[in-house]
């Protein structure tokens, strides 16, 4: 369960993604399924940090270490999220973490994101992956002068304005704070719906301290076949809800690609049941009260 990114990124690399499912309840990738799923042919492994809960990366960094295969986490949804009280992002199980500043991420630069690893070599390559391939230092010929660079592989145009990046840096000095009052919102949710009869709340292992960059509910048994009508309800009555996500592979372009439904089962009925509602720092007290007003008395026109 992610936003197709993540998988396309391989694509673009002229790799075959393989799917592994996820967690029933937290909508992560499962490691157990990820075993399933390795093979001589597996170059990386990308685990999702959805819903900003991180995933269990210990468990994926022993397995992957056991076959040599370096692992890039995508953690666009996780910027402040904690895996046994240590950021997301020191790559301590990992080669590499991808960050996304897009504007309705934990901060934002209008677009844009950050990388971050511990591996100074593939540091300075994505330096220079980020400015078409260009370097002016460890040259592969003698420099003719001072102003000597060289395009040592092909790369792309992926800097960001200094004016996005000022504007990153001065929201990243609010950053604890956001997470902060998102976590204050979900723990209100979590006490005001946890024996609700019509919806699951999203849980909390007891390794992660989610950054909530979204709160998903997922439809219990009776309500998730009239999830389209309940969702339209919702937002009619003003409630800005979404749903996150399709599944990638049920996407047309993964399906001419040859991927079937039914491949990641658990996927599939965590898209069938799983609606967002709204959590972000501006929210006030009475914005909190309206979604949870208009939530439930929705849920009750529909039982």
């Amino acid at each position: 369960i992610s936003f197709v990114a993540s998988s396309n990124a391989g694509l673009y690399l002229g790799a075959k993604p393989v799917f592994a499912d996820i967690e029933k309840d937290t909508g992560n990738i499962d490691a157990s399924k990820i075993k399933d799923a390795l093979s001589e042919k597996t170059g990386l492994i990308v685990p999702v940090h959805y819903s900003g809960h991180p995933v269990d990366m210990e468990a994926i960094h022993d397995m992957a270490a056991e076959q040599g295969i370096p692992i890039i986490e995508d953690a666009c949804h996780a910027l402040g999220a904690k895996h046994n009280g240590e950021i997301t992002g020191n790559c301590r199980f990992s080669d590499m973490t991808a960050f996304s500043f897009h504007p309705v991420k934990h901060i934002a630069t209008g677009e844009g994101g950050a990388v971050t690893t511990n591996n100074k070599g593939l540091y300075e390559k994505m330096k220079m992956f980020s400015t078409h391939g260009i370097t002016k230092n460890d040259l592969i010929n003698e420099p003719a002068g001072e102003w000597y660079y060289e395009m040592q592989f092909l790369g792309y145009n992926y800097r960001m304005t200094d004016i996005q990046a000022a504007l990153g840096i001065s929201q990243l000095k609010k950053l604890n704070a956001f997470i902060e009052r998102r976590r204050e919102i979900a723990a209100i949710y979590n006490e005001t719906f946890k024996e609700n009869s019509y919806f699951d709340i999203p849980p909390e292992r007891e390794y992660a301290s989610s950054s909530y960059h979204l709160y998903p509910i997922r439809l219990k048994d009776q309500y998730k076949d009239r999830k389209k009508e309940i969702f339209s309800t919702l937002r009619k009555n003003g409630l800005g809800v979404q749903v996150h996500y399709i599944p990638i592979y049920l996407q047309p372009y993964y399906q001419d690609l040859g991927y079937k439904k039914g491949l990641c089962p658990n996927s599939e009925d965590f898209y069938q049941r799983e609606i967002s509602i709204p959590v972000y720092p501006a929210m006030t007290d009475k914005d909190i009260e309206s979604v949870i007003s208009i939530l439930l008395d929705t849920f009750k026109d529909h039982s």
